[in-house]
């Protein structure tokens, strides 16, 4: 039977994580963590509970997950482990992305996440063994990849509005069904991002070079 005291690999760096993350937001020096033999029994019965939630979600990115409440409640300096085992940790993740999907698709944290989305696109169509132009078109059990994407914030709507064909395969699933999976406020904003899409200084090229960029070697042109 597993020592309830063992802090496993993975433990240690939601721990490591959390340290970066709320040493940063307040401008302090930070160094990780590597001996967890003395940590409190209640800071590892946290991190326990965070590892699992983790587990259940793994599509959810851990230092986004930390980042969350910070770039919501301003006012807050700090949020504890015990914070991220509480319900408000996971209103406040839910919270963020719906505010970072209004912010410019130029603004910092918009680029960021198109990044990640592209690196998430590459990866996937490796496992997949696609190719990058190929992925507007994947289906997963009958749904388009793209969408179950969306929905766990796997990939940014910008880096989507790069695909030709992410319209014409939106128009082929039903309106109501869209709502389910990716939700109204995206689906009744749509235009309106792709507007902002396609005015932007940045975005728009970023998405246009980086998908041209991990394309290269599938010899395919969106």
């Amino acid at each position: 039977m597993l020592d309830i005291t063992t802090v496993t690999d993975f433990e240690q760096h939601i721990y490591n994580t959390h340290l970066k993350v709320s040493r940063q937001k307040r401008n302090q020096p930070f160094k990780y963590r590597k001996d967890f033999n003395d940590l409190d029994i209640k800071q590892i019965s946290y991190l326990k509970k965070i590892a699992l939630f983790f587990k259940n979600f793994p599509h959810i990115k851990i230092e986004e997950f930390i980042k969350a409440p910070y770039n919501i409640y301003s006012d807050e300096q700090y949020f504890d482990l015990q914070y991220y085992t509480t319900l408000k940790a996971t209103k406040a993740y839910t919270l963020y992305h719906q505010k970072l999907l209004m912010k410019s698709p130029d603004s910092i944290e918009q680029l960021e996440n198109i990044q990640s989305s592209l690196l998430f696109i590459s990866n996937f169509c490796r496992e997949q063994n696609i190719t990058v132009c190929d992925y507007i078109n994947h289906k997963t059990n009958d749904t388009f990849s793209f969408l179950l994407h969306l929905k766990d914030h796997g990939v940014n709507v910008y880096c989507l509005f790069g695909y030709d064909l992410f319209d014409k395969n939106l128009r082929t699933v039903d309106s109501e069904l869209l709502s389910f999976i990716i939700g109204s406020d995206l689906i009744n904003n749509l235009s309106i991002f792709r507007t902002k899409f396609l005015n932007s200084n940045k975005a728009r090229k970023f998405v246009n070079l980086g998908l041209q960029k991990i394309t290269q070697k599938n010899n395919c042109i969106n």
